[in-house]
């Protein structure tokens, strides 16, 4: 960055009208660079009169202009303070934001703390860009309601865990079992997860526990949000035939990117708010991972396919606080929705997945019957093997179920669909084709569940070459 006249002061003289925006970003980034004391190789050589000189300037320039507040999300690093040869700039041009609360208090979700430019530059200085950092904030230990222990040895009961507690120094005293939640499944088999009520901060009871064992210490909303994970855990098969519901075909929708500390209200109220649609909570349903953690996906029955579309046109790249209990203090996180996932239960279809190069398709006439169906896609060279027909009652059509010869043809017929979806201008929100999958089943009388199993894990994600 070089300055194009100078004064007999030193001072640059001001572009024209035109180049003012370029010369305003150059002043900014090389301000910023100097803050920072990161300046690029090719800039050292510049005086450090001149750098003096340009920084007065950008100063002198920023005090002129109005502040610019920025909300006060959690970066992960904390803010350098700004040198005193800047303060001007960087209250002004950065709009460097606050992430403090008072201790027992907490700003409403709509009000944003911010350094106004009236802030003081040792103010600014001494504050910290995340809320985890701010010197007003109440530490997880001190609000601490109960604590977590995670990866626990799946065979433990409620007198292994006590017994492990007491030997590592902690007394839940004569009630201990009224103090010990343990996540379970609906066959009632431990996932290793067990919540303790006990507002003593005492982390060295993992290092009694076997080896892996995590220690976390909750508050109040994550305690309501593990109970209430522990409830969907063991209703989730009972969720999962609602979803499949023939008349929930076009109501359901996927959204991906939730935070995990969100539960079923918290997405209630995106919902509410952003979409203006009512969702019942019993209406959301989550995922859950192999060892009983909460997905960053979730399930949400629209009361009408209407609705469902509007939610989905609105829920794209869809800002929302990380911990909705807190705001906007540790930042932001983005919602993605769409009709990714379709569910079906029938009984002529529980043993029609025997294989695993299978193709849905659905959207079709209500009158084509399976030969019809065999001809037209033998017509556009998908070579099916075999072709299952299962009817859609509520949008009156049809569906088809394609086996077709090793997973490369799979694939490529997924690959063929969705070029057919484009050809035939489909909205991108209509559910054209997927890919079936039965949904994991765990029986009493296994010892080791199937999708537990990394020895049978499926070729899907074998490379093709198209």
């Amino acid at each position: 960055l070089k300055p194009r006249v100078t004064d007999c002061a030193g001072w640059p003289t001001p572009a024209p009208p035109d180049r003012a925006a370029a010369w305003d970003v150059g002043l900014g980034c090389l301000c910023r660079a100097a803050c920072d004391m990161t300046l690029p190789a090719h800039a050292m050589h510049l005086s450090s009169a001149f750098l003096a000189s340009v920084c007065r300037h950008a100063c002198r320039q920023a005090a002129r202009r109005p502040t610019l507040h920025a909300p006060a999300v959690s970066l992960g690093t904390r803010a350098a303070p700004a040198p005193p040869l800047l303060p001007g700039l960087r209250r002004g041009r950065m709009g460097l934001a606050t992430a403090s609360v008072a201790a027992g208090k907490q700003p409403p979700p709509s009000v944003v703390p911010v350094a106004s430019s009236e802030a003081s530059g040792a103010a600014i200085a001494a504050s910290s860009s995340t809320f985890r950092e701010s010197r007003d904030q109440v530490a997880l230990s001190e609000r601490q309601d109960a604590f977590l222990l995670e990866r626990l040895p799946r065979d433990w009961a409620e007198e292994d865990i006590h017994s492990c507690l007491q030997r590592a120094g902690l007394d839940l005293g004569e009630d201990w079992r009224s103090k010990l939640l343990i996540m379970r499944s609906r066959l009632g088999r431990s996932i290793g997860r067990v919540l303790v009520a006990s507002a003593a901060h005492v982390p060295h009871v993992a290092q009694a526990c076997p080896s892996g064992v995590t220690y976390r210490p909750m508050d109040r909303n994550d305690v309501e949000h593990f109970v209430e994970q522990c409830e969907r855990f063991v209703n989730l098969s009972d969720d999962l035939h609602r979803l499949s519901r023939p008349d929930y075909f076009q109501r359901i929708i996927t959204i991906s990117e939730v935070p995990e500390s969100y539960g079923r209200r918290d997405i209630v109220h995106v919902i509410k708010e952003r979409c203006g649609v009512q969702v019942e909570p019993r209406d959301v349903v989550f995922r859950f991972k192999r060892w009983g953690r909460q997905s960053d996906a979730c399930f949400v029955i629209c009361p009408t396919a209407r609705d469902a579309d509007h939610c989905v046109a609105q829920i794209q790249e869809l800002a929302v606080p990380k911990r909705a209990a807190y705001g906007s203090l540790f930042g932001a996180a983005f919602l993605w929705s769409s009709r990714a996932t379709l569910f079906l239960s029938h009984p002529d279809l529980d043993f029609v997945l025997d294989s695993k190069f299978w193709v849905f398709t659905t959207g079709w006439q209500e009158d084509m019957n399976v030969d019809e169906f065999s001809a037209v896609m033998t017509q556009m060279k998908f070579r099916p093997l075999r072709v299952v027909r299962h009817p859609i009652p509520s949008d009156q059509s049809s569906a088809f179920f394609v086996e077709l010869e090793g997973m490369q043809r799979t694939k490529k017929a997924m690959v063929r669909l969705r070029r057919l979806k484009w050809r035939w201008r489909m909205k991108q929100e209509t559910p054209f084709f997927a890919y079936p999958r039965r949904i994991d089943v765990h029986r009493a009388c296994e010892e080791k569940f199937e999708d537990e199993d990394s020895a049978a894990d499926s070729d899907i994600d074998e490379p093709i070459h198209y």
